[in-house]
Formats: C-alpha cells, structure tokens, sequence
C-alpha cells in the first residue's frame, strides 16, 4: 500500500508542478511584453538664432514610449551647404530617459559662412537600448530660424588730408585718412583703393593701389595713405577721386560702398584762363538772297594765365539757308591774360532761305597749358528775306485723324475689332477733294505655317477707302472692322493712316496719321492635378509636387511658386523665372503643419504677362491637422491580458485547494483505521506479488 499511496502522491505533485511552471512562464511573458522606448524632440521644432555669433540652445529629447530608454545618444547630421556648424557639449552622450519623461540637451550653433534670412533644417540621430538590451534608433528634424539681419555695418571716412594740400601740374602728395567703423557690427576683409583715378589728370606715384585690413571691430579705426602724382600738362581745376571701401559682414556678404575725394591742382583756385566774347557786332536790317553779311566780336582772356590752343568754329543753325562766304575755323595758338583779339567771319543767305531770323553758332574751344580743353557757345542773328519761297510755302490744307477710337480698347490676338476715325481739314478757307485713304503697317508677322502678311486685315472690305471731299474746318467719320492675327506679338502697334487728296485747284497732297493700336496675347498657365492628404498628424511633413506648363503663345514673365498657410515650409517662395511659349517645368516641395485643427494650405503660381499684369494659379486646401497621438501597444496589452490573469490565479488556487483535500483526507483515513494496518500490509503484499507476476508475464 505504502508504495501505491507514494505513486499517487508524487503524480498529484507533478502536476500541481506543471501548472504552477506554466503560469510563472506566462507572468514572464507578460512582463516582456509592457512596452518599448521611442525617442523624439519634445517642444517648439522652430529655434530662433542670431546669425554670425554663437548661440546656445536648449532642446528637450523625449521618451515617448512605454519603457525606459538607456545609453541615450543624440548627434548631428551636418550638411556640407550649411553656414553654419552644429555641436552638443558632451559629446552627446544624454544617459536613460524614463517612460514619458525628457532630458535637455543643448545645441551650441556657430557661424563658418554667408547666411541668409531664413530657417535651415537640422537632422538629430538618436540611437538608444531598451531593459532587455535590444537597440533602437530614429531621426528627428529641428529647424533653426535666423535673425539678426537689422542692422548694417557703417564706416566714416576721417582726417582726410592731402600733403600739400593743393598739387600743381607735374607735382606729387599723400592723400591719408582713418576709416572709423561707426556702426553695430564689425568690417570683415576691408579693402580701401583709389578709383578714377588717370594718367593723364591725378594717378599713384607708386605703391600699392589698394590696402588691406583684416578686420575692423565697433568702434575701431583703421589709417591709410597713398602717394598721388598730377599730369605735367593737366589744367588747374578741382578732381574728384573716388576711395572705394570693401568689406564684409559678420554674415559674409560683400559690401562695396565709394566717396569721392576733391583734389585742388593748379594751386590757388582760378587760376586759370578764361575766354570771353565781347563787342558782338551782328548784322543790321534785313538781307536777300546771295547777299553778305558779317559777324565779327572781340575774344578776351580774362584768366591768370594764357589760353593756348584756342579753336573758334562758326556754323548757321541752318546750313541749307545760310552759309559761310569765309573761313569758318580760326584758330589762335596763344592769347596772353588779359589780352584781346578781334575775329570776323561772312555769310550768305541761300535760295532755299525763308523770310525770317536765322541763328549762327559760335563754339570756342582752348586749353589752359594742360590737356583738359575748355569749351563755351554764343550766338548771333541775321533776317534773310526770300519772297518767292514763301509763295511756296503758302498755306495749304491738310488732312488729320483727329480722334480715334477702339472697340475693345485691347485688342486680343486672333480676334477681331472696331477702328473709329474722324477726319479733320485743319484749313480754315480751303476744302480737300478726291480723297484716298489707305492703311499701312510696316512690321509683318511670319510663322512656319503662315506666310508673311500684316498685323491688322480688314474684315469684308478692301485696305483702300475714298471720299468726295471735306469742306473747310469739315469733318468725316470713318468705321473700320479689322481682324488681328493670332501669330501677333502683345504690344503696341504703329497704324499708318495714307491720305492723298486735291485742293480746289488740282494740286496734289498727301498727309500720314499714326495710330497706336495695343495687341495682347492670351497667357495661359496649365497646372497638373494633384492632393494632398485630407488629415495628417502635426509635426508629419507633407510632399507636394507637380508639374506646370506654359500653354499660351507668350512668354510669361517672374513666375514664382507659393506655399500659404500657418505650415512651416524651407522655402516658401520659388521664383522660376521666365517661361517661354511651350516650356514646363516640374515643382515639389514638403511643408509641416504648426498647428492643429483645419488648417488652410494654398498652392499659388504667380506670372505677369507681356503688358505686367499679375495673374495667378491657385489650389487651395483644406488640412485636418490631428495632435500627436500616444502608442496604442501598452494600453492593448494591459487591457488584454486582464482577464487572463485572474483567469490563471483562479486555476492556481483551485488546483492547490484540490491537493490540500486530498491531502487531508488521506491522513484522516490512515488515523481511523489503525487496526487493519496489518492485513491491509499483507493484502497488498499479495497484491503486489499479483501485480508482479502479471509484469512478468506480460
């Protein structure tokens, strides 16, 4: 018995043993399965930076996941355009950061090139472990906005001084000074040079012809100095030289600014000759045709110094009606300070002269001992009477477009028009007969599949028009219906008007009107269809890209690409220039949305066309912005495996009730009956010698 109440103990004990080992295994399981640690950047992804200094910044590195994240690491991801230059103190080791927490972590910036007025995306890698050892990473984009742009660096320039202070001819001095950096900022690579500067009038006696500085700090000053050299043969007078600065700013762009700087040569100021004319005599009464006259004038030096060179040309204003009987050019090698000499020159007035008062120019030209030439004008008059050219020039009557009218006032190519004329004789006793009237336009417009022909044709009528006549004073409407075509360039075109006419005795005339006639083509900009996602997450870029052609027959001028909306975009302006008749192009850009709710997102493409009217493409949207939303994993989990719990605690418990029964009942038999202990031990010895013999044979 002893040995059959063993066996059924031990079984009941291996069993309660693989149910207990199979609900700690599943506890284990449980507790594996909580959560896993998921690194971002908590807080504002937009950090404000003041460009050209270094600049510090402090980031929060979150753990948004359900388990702890240890040996937390963060580094930049550097792109070789950037301006600027990245680094976390520490080398970016940030430890363990709890479920839900954060750690701070500070950016230090620095500045290594030119810098624009705009936000720059930054990359952060983070690579981290979890409780069970197991390796994660992820990327993170913060973008840094850069300020700083108000002010511009200034200079002045100081102790401007020329020794001597006045050059003569042939003669050399230093020009020096102090360039003060008067400004909010310091000069980077200053280059201060000499412009204007010319062999002939005022160049450098030797030297460098520029110096250079490496910077210049607020407030700070810097002096220079250069040797200048005055022509031999250059005229007394003050000369403008130009000191030209170069420099940079704190953001590396070039500046270049100049002041101009007199320089006195000659010595005292007037020094100089100075010609004059004195004592005109000009011709009195009134001269015919083929008949001298003189002019002749006193030319006086009323300088310090002799004029040299002197050159005395005398022209009629109208040569065709008056011309020189002498010598038109005098010259005069020399003509001391304070002296006088007296020149005379002679005309004539020609057949083709009209009764009236005409001018003859006088031009002097002289030099004061250099190779600077000094010049002056002065002018005389003459009547000349030619009666038999007035008789040809009576009044005669003329023929005009005095108003004119278009229906539209555009024109659209290959559309047609109104052209209203009223026709005006401008003559107030004669009248106008046997009118012809033909239109004209000197450009053509060819194309491959048209031949040349004009601009403008007249629709259902020919391109000539006669009227009987127009009285004195008389006027005439005319009504034109003109097409255009479709090959036209958009401008303003020249419509010539053609009269040929008679007066009352049968002289001929013809007359020419312009008419300004302004063309426009149709623009038209094809965009191909796209979309956008109708809900994102904040935070979750957006890519947008299509493409866009010029389908009108013009050039459309500043096309530019916008992105509008409360969204965070690297560039939300993309001027595209020019797009010829035919040309595409492609456009695709990503944008982030900054706040959550409906958040209104534009897509515009702006142009101007031939005349610089604006007009735009746009595609509007509407954004269902969402707030970032927690992993759904840990709560699931939690929530599922409840019940299972209890389930398995229950069975524990039942199990282990079931055992201690039992147990209990077996002791409490062995006590109740003691007395057949004996025959119970034999029986089952006899039993066992049963169950042995039946093992044997079997």
């Amino acid at each position: 018995m002893s040995k059959r109440l063993f066996q059924r103990v031990f079984a009941l004990i291996m069993m309660c043993s693989i149910v207990l080992g199979q609900t700690s295994v599943i506890f284990a399981d449980d507790f594996s399965e909580n959560g896993s640690p998921k690194i971002i950047v908590g807080g504002d992804a937009l950090i404000e930076v003041v460009a050209g200094q270094e600049n510090r910044a402090t980031i929060q590195v979150k753990n948004k996941g359900g388990a702890p994240a240890d040996n937390v690491y963060v580094s930049v991801k550097r792109s070789p355009t950037d301006p600027f230059r990245v680094t976390i103190p520490g080398g970016g080791d940030v430890g363990s950061v709890g479920a839900n927490g954060y750690q701070n972590v500070t950016l230090v910036v620095t500045f290594n090139g030119e810098v624009k007025e705009s936000s720059y995306p930054v990359t952060l890698d983070f690579t981290y472990r979890n409780a069970n050892d197991s390796t994660f990473t992820s990327s993170e984009t913060i973008y840094l906005k850069m300020k700083g742009f108000d002010n511009e660096p200034s200079f002045k320039l100081d102790a401007m001084t020329l020794s001597p202070d006045s050059m003569s001819p042939g003669s050399s001095a230093n020009l020096s000074g102090k360039i003060i950096n008067n400004g909010e900022k310091d000069l980077q690579d200053v280059d201060i040079s000499l412009e204007n500067l010319s062999t002939d009038k005022i160049s450098l006696s030797g030297g460098f012809s520029s110096k250079h500085f490496a910077s210049i700090p607020i407030g700070g000053s810097a002096n220079f100095a250069f040797s200048l050299v005055a022509s031999a043969d250059m005229a007394a007078g003050n000369y403008p030289v130009s000191i030209k600065l170069k420099y940079k700013d704190k953001f590396g762009k070039a500046v270049e600014k100049a002041q101009d700087y007199y320089v006195n040569v000659g010595g005292v100021a007037g020094q100089k000759s100075q010609l004059e004319i004195r004592n005109m005599k000009e011709p009195g009464g009134v001269y015919g045709v083929n008949q001298n006259f003189t002019v002749s004038f006193d030319l006086y030096n009323s300088g310090k110094i002799s004029a040299k060179n002197i050159v005395v040309k005398a022209e009629p204003v109208d040569a065709s009606a008056v011309v020189p009987k002498s010598a038109s050019v005098k010259t005069i090698s020399e003509l001391k300070a304070g002296a006088t000499t007296t020149l005379s020159f002679t005309f004539a007035g020609t057949a083709a002269a009209k009764s009236q008062n005409y001018a003859i120019q006088f031009t002097t030209d002289y030099t004061s001992g250099g190779t600077a030439v000094t010049s002056f004008k002065q002018f005389a008059g003459v009547n000349v009477s030619n009666p038999s050219k007035d008789e040809e020039n009576a009044s005669k009557p003329k023929l005009i477009v005095s108003n004119y009218e278009c229906n539209p006032l555009i024109v659209m190519a290959g559309q047609e028009f109104d052209l209203n004329m009223d026709i005006l004789n401008t003559h107030a006793t004669k009248g106008v007969k046997n009118i012809k009237m033909f239109l004209t336009l000197a450009e053509e417009t060819s194309s491959d599949s048209q031949k040349s022909g004009n601009i403008f044709t007249p629709v259902n009528s020919s391109n000539t028009f006669y009227f009987d006549a127009i009285g004195p004073k008389g006027k005439t409407q005319k009504k034109l219906r003109l097409y255009v075509v479709p090959e036209a360039q958009p401008k303003t075109y020249t419509l010539t008007v053609n009269f040929e006419y008679e007066d009352a005795a049968g002289k001929e005339f013809t007359a020419t009107e312009l008419l300004g006639i302004n063309v426009k083509q149709v623009t038209e900009m094809q965009v191909d269809d796209f979309a956008i996602p109708e809900t994102v997450e904040m935070g979750t870029p957006v890519a947008v890209s299509f493409g866009y052609n010029n389908t009108g027959k013009v050039t459309l001028n500043n096309v530019m690409v916008k992105v509008e909306g409360d969204v965070e975009c690297q560039n939300k302006s993309t001027y595209i220039g020019n797009m010829d008749s035919g040309a595409g192009e492609y456009f695709e850009t990503s944008f982030t949305p900054n706040t959550s709710g409906e958040v209104p997102v534009s897509i515009v493409i702006s142009y101007e066309d031939a005349t610089g009217e604006l007009k735009e493409e746009r595609r509007d949207f509407v954004l269902n912005v969402t707030e970032p939303m927690m992993p759904e994993d840990a709560d699931n989990t939690n929530n599922e495996t409840a019940p299972l719990d209890m389930k398995k605690v229950m069975i524990s418990i039942s199990i282990l009730a079931l055992f201690a029964m039992g147990l209990f009942i077996f002791i409490r038999r062995q006590k109740q009956e003691p007395q057949n202990t004996f025959a119970e031990s034999k029986n089952d010895l006899d039993d066992e010698d049963e169950d042995d013999r039946e093992d044997m044979s079997l």
